[in-house]
C-alpha cells in the first residue's frame, strides 16, 4: 500500500512538474561564434516554435527575455503559430516584442493548420517583419552586412536548394529552416559553405525526453534533436523551442531562447 501510494504521490508530482512548470522555465543558451575582436559582434537571438496560443505568462517572460538581450536582429523560425484563429494573438505578441528587426520563416504547421499565409504575411508586414519563403533578407548592423536566408519548411513546404549557393558577397551568412531533416539529405560535398550558421526548430528536443533522449520527434527531424551539428552546408543548431505541439508538456526538454553572437 505505502508503495502504491508512493508511486500515485511521484506521478502525480511529474505530472505538475511536466505540465505546470518545465513548460515555463525558459532556458536561454548563448553562443559565441565571433572569430575577430570580441567587441564587434552581432547577436542574433532564435525563436521558434512558438505554437502562441495566448498572450500568457510565458509569452510574455518571452518578450522580456529577449528586449533584454538587446538583439541585431530576431529570428523566427517557423511553428509561430499552429490555428488561423490565433492572427489577433499573433498580433499582439509581436506588438509587444517591440521594433527590434525581425525575420520569420514558415513551419510546418503554418501549412497543416491552413493558416491563410497571405494574412500572416500581411500581419508580420504590418509590424515590419520579412516573411522570408525562399528568400535573402540582408541587414547593414554597424560596419557589418548580415544575409539570412530564409528556406520554406522542408516538412510542408517546397524549400529552393538553389539558396545553398545563393551569390552572398561579403558579410556574415545564416541559413533558417524549419524542419532539420532538409539537412541530412544535403550532397556530401557542397561547392563552398557560405553560410556561417544554419538555424532550424520544429523537433522541441524531443518535447518529453528520457535522461536527454527523446521519446518521439516529429517527421522532419532526421536524425538530429537538439543543439549543435556539424553538416555539409554550415554549423546547424537546433532550438528546442518555445511551446508546446500535441501535449502540453514538457520534461527534460526545457524551452529555449537562443542567443548567437556573431
Amino acid at each position: 500500500m505505502r508503495l502504491r501510494i508512493a508511486i500515485a504521490v511521484l506521478m502525480t508530482l511529474l505530472g505538475v512538474y511536466a505540465i505546470w512548470i518545465e513548460p515555463n522555465w525558459i532556458d536561454v543558451s548563448i553562443h559565441d561564434m565571433r572569430s575577430g575582436n570580441a567587441g564587434d559582434g552581432i547577436r542574433v537571438v532564435q525563436l521558434s516554435d512558438l505554437h502562441i496560443q495566448d498572450l500568457s505568462r510565458r509569452e510574455l517572460e518571452v518578450v522580456s527575455r529577449v528586449k533584454a538581450l538587446k538583439p541585431d536582429l530576431v529570428v523566427l523560425s517557423g511553428d509561430v503559430i499552429d490555428r488561423q484563429d490565433r492572427l489577433p494573438t499573433l498580433h499582439a505578441f509581436l506588438a509587444a516584442l517591440g521594433d527590434t528587426p525581425t525575420v520569420a520563416v514558415l513551419g510546418n504547421w503554418e501549412y497543416w493548420a491552413d493558416v491563410d499565409l497571405h494574412a500572416l504575411r500581411d500581419e508580420y508586414r504590418h509590424h515590419g517583419i520579412r516573411l522570408l519563403v525562399n528568400e535573402v533578407a540582408s541587414y547593414r548592423v554597424r560596419l557589418r552586412t548580415l544575409h539570412i536566408a530564409g528556406m520554406d519548411d522542408f516538412t510542408a513546404g517546397q524549400p529552393d536548394g538553389g539558396l545553398l549557393d545563393a551569390p552572398l558577397k561579403g558579410g556574415t551568412a545564416v541559413l533558417v529552416q524549419h524542419s532539420p531533416g532538409y539537412f541530412e539529405k544535403l550532397p556530401t560535398k557542397l561547392s563552398s559553405r557560405i553560410f556561417n550558421l544554419c538555424l532550424a526548430g520544429h523537433t522541441h528536443g524531443g518535447q518529453i525526453t528520457l535522461f536527454g533522449w527523446p521519446i518521439w520527434k516529429p517527421p522532419g527531424s532526421g536524425p538530429f534533436a537538439s543543439g549543435q551539428y556539424e553538416t555539409t552546408a554550415c554549423k546547424l543548431y537546433i532550438s528546442r523551442g518555445i511551446g508546446t505541439s500535441l501535449l502540453p508538456v514538457r520534461f527534460g526538454a526545457r524551452p529555449e531562447i537562443a542567443v548567437f553572437d556573431l
